[in-house]
């Protein structure tokens, strides 16, 4: 592997944007099927706390989801493509005085605002039934038959933060200003049907894309990249998406290649470990780097991931980012500015030198640095994973490092970490390298602890 240099850190800003407001008709389940009708206003009233209801956005057009299918108090809720399934059901639960709970299908439990906030921006998570005020929601009517969901103890709207059309996108509490990422229209299920496979849109279809090198435009740009589809590929099986990126003057080659290390390093030995249940991915950077000047190389991932999963099934819920020294620091920034759109990255040897544009939501998230590093420095790796040990609300500590020379590697996992966004850690006996060596670059010297710990590290995602 070759050293890696300074690069122009990226941003690109998010502000909060308000769309106007635009027509649509309610609709309701009627006979197993969904029919739309010119509904009136839906009203406290006219709520049936016997059914279940999927809400749908009126500005993206998600429906409000239980992010990962979690059963855990306090886990995430979010915005995702609608698809019926029991995390996006929602029973009305009458709290009396013309307020409800909204109770998870799937989990139990009920929409909450965390920590009784009444700020601006407060999470809405998932909690025990307590019935406290914090958990009451009074529906408020707007027009075309969509409804706002005013929270009891802070008078507040819930709404998809940022107005956010992607999936993953989180919801929040604002102040109630009638907006459309405010207004939720509810539909009826038949509450009960087995939804189906949490796949993406290249589901069902025949592949349009094949193993070898692609290349696309991208923010006005040729941009390339090398997939690997996986044997015996059933467009009905949703897959994984692993993106690994090169370092400093290598290539999509070497990365696909295993260059030095040969087949058993592929895709960082992710070929290897995913054995034919990851789709596997090798972008190509500029001047075989990651400036991402401008944020463009971040739009350049949103551009493979639009291009695969349009043609491959994948699961949405799946998608992975690592690579060293450089690509590290572009996972890194991956981290930071795709945490609602990737499920977890790890960044070997790396350091914020791809930018760090957002980096306030939790991810899952894996360190990986030398002890002896003189191009990034430990404590450069250290700053990135502290990072999202506070946005995963893990309890801070310092982990215990090896000693030189002794050609080990100690792993650690953080405690009191949110549920789904575990925060690992392992340092290496050796310098600017992907980990211990043996005084060679062969399979035993550098893959075969990294490879199985990163991999074991993706896969515990189901």
């Amino acid at each position: 592997m070759k050293t890696i240099g300074a690069a122009r850190p990226a941003s690109r800003q998010r502000r909060r944007w308000r769309t106007g407001l635009a027509a649509a008709a309610a609709a309701v389940m009627a006979a197993g099927t969904l029919v739309a009708v010119n509904a009136a206003p839906a009203a406290a009233a006219t709520v049936d706390t016997n059914a279940w209801y999927v809400l749908v956005n009126r500005n993206s057009g998600k429906a409000l989801d239980l992010y990962a299918s979690a059963t855990n108090d306090g886990a995430r809720i979010s915005q995702w493509t609608r698809n019926n399934g029991a995390n996006q059901q929602w029973q009305f639960v009458d709290s009396g005085g013309g307020f409800y709970r909204l109770k998870s299908r799937h989990s139990g439990k009920v929409l909450d605002v965390s920590n009784f906030s009444t700020a601006d921006g407060g999470a809405i998570v998932q909690w025990s039934d307590l019935n406290g005020t914090n958990q009451q929601f009074r529906l408020a009517d707007s027009d075309g038959g969509y409804v706002r969901l005013i929270n009891r103890n802070s008078s507040k709207a819930v709404e998809v933060q940022g107005a956010s059309t992607a999936d993953g996108g989180n919801i929040v509490q604002y102040s109630d200003w009638n907006g459309t990422n405010q207004q939720w229209q509810l539909v009826a299920t038949d509450g009960g049907t087995t939804p189906p496979p949490s796949g993406g849109s290249g589901c069902g279809k025949a592949p349009t894309l094949a193993s070898g090198t692609h290349t696309i435009q991208s923010n006005g740009k040729s941009r390339t990249f090398i997939l690997r589809v996986p044997a015996n590929y059933n467009n009905s099986n949703p897959y994984r998406l692993i993106f690994a990126f090169h370092w400093r003057g290598g290539t999509m080659q070497d990365v696909s290649s295993g260059g030095t290390s040969g087949t058993p390093w592929s895709y960082y030995g992710q070929q290897e470990q995913s054995n034919n249940s990851a789709i596997l991915v090798a972008p190509q950077g500029f001047g075989n780097g990651w400036g991402n000047s401008g944020g463009e190389d971040i739009v350049f991932v949103d551009d493979m991931i639009s291009r695969i999963e349009s043609s491959l099934c994948v699961n949405p819920r799946q998608r992975f980012a690592l690579g060293f020294s450089w690509g590290g620091g572009m996972s890194y920034a991956i981290a930071c500015a795709r945490a609602t759109v990737f499920r977890a990255v790890a960044v070997i040897s790396g350091g914020q030198i791809s930018g760090c544009s957002g980096g306030t939501q939790p991810i899952a998230y894996f360190g990986l640095h030398g002890i002896s590093d003189n191009v990034l420095s430990i404590s450069q790796g250290r700053a990135l994973r502290d990072t999202f040990v506070r946005n995963n609300g893990c309890a801070a500590q310092n982990p215990p490092e090896p000693a030189g020379g002794s050609r080990t590697h100690i792993t650690t996992t953080y405690s009191g970490c949110r549920s789904g966004y575990p925060v690992q850690w392992a340092a290496y006996d050796n310098g600017h390298m992907p980990g211990p060596v043996d005084g060679t670059y062969a399979e035993s010297g550098i893959t075969t602890w990294t490879k199985g710990e990163i991999w074991r590290f993706f896969a515990q995602f189901s």
